[in-house]
């Protein structure tokens, strides 16, 4: 064969391959380009919506935990000062602090204060209070152990007045000590 036949040949086949590879291009790749596109297009889609979605799920996670830790908060809060007087439970405390620090309670006078102070903020309750005459006898370290547990009292008290002295001898060496105490427990509104 000669140079120039092959040359025409070589071109010939180039050219037919050229055509080939267009047609081949046309027909079978840019079509599967496109659906490739339009699958990358879903999964990033896919991909966002499903971040958005775990995003969405971790938010309600932290407000739930929240409102748990504020349901907590509630219960901590309704120990300090409860919804209501309460004056069953103010009860229990105290003779549940006197049977601790063994001194005797020897009058007790509950009065209901029924005028409640105005609320500070607009969405907060009302505040009123109980007044508690209580009067307790015992040894000078009851005593004291009484009024120490009378302040760390969950519920939230005040003492307006106290008047402490000797009572007398008990049957053994320890002198005997009576204390009245005039205190104001705090409650909300209902």
């Amino acid at each position: 064969m000669k140079g120039s036949t092959k040359r025409a040949l070589s071109i010939l086949f180039s050219v037919f391959f050229l055509i080939a590879s267009f047609i081949v291009y046309t027909n079978l790749i840019q079509p599967e380009m496109g659906t490739a596109s339009e699958l990358q297009a879903e999964v990033a889609s896919k991909n966002n919506a499903y971040q958005s979605q775990k995003n969405a799920v971790a938010q309600v996670s932290k407000l739930i935990g929240q409102f748990q830790n504020a349901t907590a908060l509630q219960e901590s809060l309704s120990l300090g000062m409860p919804i209501g007087p309460g004056i069953t439970q103010a009860l229990n405390q105290w003779y549940a602090i006197s049977g601790n620090s063994q001194a005797n309670v020897q009058s007790l006078d509950i009065k209901l204060n029924n005028s409640l102070s105005p609320a500070a903020q607009p969405l907060t309750k009302r505040m009123g209070t109980v007044v508690v005459n209580l009067g307790v006898v015992g040894t000078y370290d009851s005593i004291k152990q009484f009024l120490n547990s009378l302040e760390s009292n969950a519920r939230v008290i005040n003492v307006s007045s106290l008047d402490f002295k000797p009572v007398g001898q008990a049957t053994g060496s320890s002198p005997l000590y009576s204390l009245e105490l005039t205190v104001n427990t705090f409650y909300q509104e209902n």
